[in-house]
């Protein structure tokens, strides 16, 4: 049999917590493909990646989609539980759940608007990825891509702040090591471990291979917004000591940290926040994987025009 689309899971997902309670994902994913009806082999059958199976990608797709409408919250690490929109929401659809129904709901709604008018400012219209029903265009293709990134990077941010502070500076090393700084992984490590943070300053990282320059880096694994006395801190402990740093945090900064760091003369500082830690680690390979990668063709006009 066919599996299941990502979106024939949102009804058995919402089911399953109705009347199991609060679970962990590795717990719905068992219960749901118990459920399913497919065979062995069906299960086993892994994107070309070989990194996930597909059924494990489509329900983790459908949890995605149900906790961006509110039907579903997260109570714990990778636990969840039914809200009462997300009962309300099985009450009034006794035999499935459409992707078209789920973003008629207003929070996936709003939270689609914000993630295509960052994704693609130029366009008014709000759109999931491609439903099997919509024609496929470049457009539409392009669109999408830009949609499943954002969905990506939004599930990046929110495992980063369940992150304990210890591995979250674990994947700022990482990050380091794959923006080409440092000459290995052991390298930055005992350069970030070196760091104190009394002085502010989590680390202090090779510019470049031969260690040439120096790059002073703080790292805030924090849920409230980085004002300008940290800024001002991180800047004080490298005064006389380096002219560049990067501060590093998953949520964002003040208005007054980033006028603050625009307007230091002699000292350059770079801000990166939750939105664009996450984009960097997409571009970089860092904690996600690629699933397929598709070509798109035209015709080559001058190719039938020759000699005519």
């Amino acid at each position: 049999m066919p599996i299941p689309t990502y979106d024939e899971f949102f009804r058995p997902f919402l089911a399953l917590l109705a009347s199991d309670g609060a679970l962990h994902m590795r717990d719905v994913r068992a219960r749901l493909e118990a459920k399913s009806g497919l065979t062995p082999d069906e299960l086993a059958q892994r994107l070309p990646s070989g990194q996930f199976t597909v059924v494990e990608n489509r329900i983790g797709w459908a949890r995605t989609y149900l906790f961006k409408a509110e039907l579903i919250e997260r109570v714990a690490r990778a636990t969840y539980r039914l809200t009462d929109a997300g009962r309300r929401m099985l009450e009034t659809h006794p035999k499935e759940i459409t992707l078209a129904e789920l973003r008629r709901v207003p929070a996936l709604r709003d939270w689609l608007a914000t993630s295509l008018e960052e994704a693609d400012r130029s366009s008014d219209s709000v759109e999931a990825p491609a439903a099997p029903e919509q024609a496929i265009t470049s457009e539409t293709i392009t669109r999408s891509e830009r949609v499943l990134r954002t969905l990506v990077e939004d599930e990046l941010r929110e495992r980063m702040a369940a992150m304990t502070p210890t591995r979250f500076e674990w994947l700022v090393e990482q990050l380091v090591v794959r923006l080409g700084y440092g000459a290995s992984d052991s390298e930055v490590r005992s350069a970030l471990s070196s760091g104190s943070g009394d002085t502010g300053v989590d680390g202090v990282i090779k510019e470049d291979r031969l260690g040439l320059g120096q790059i002073y880096l703080q790292a805030k694994r924090w849920q409230n917004r980085v004002g300008r006395p940290e800024i001002q801190s991180f800047v004080g402990a490298m005064h006389g000591r380096a002219q560049k740093g990067v501060f590093i945090t998953t949520s964002d900064f003040s208005r007054e940290a980033r006028e603050y760091a625009d307007s230091l003369h002699g000292l350059r500082l770079r801000l990166v926040d939750g939105r664009e830690l996450a984009s960097l680690m997409v571009d970089c390979g860092l904690g996600v994987s690629e699933e397929r990668v598709y070509r798109t063709y035209r015709i080559d006009s001058d190719f039938f025009e020759e000699g005519e």
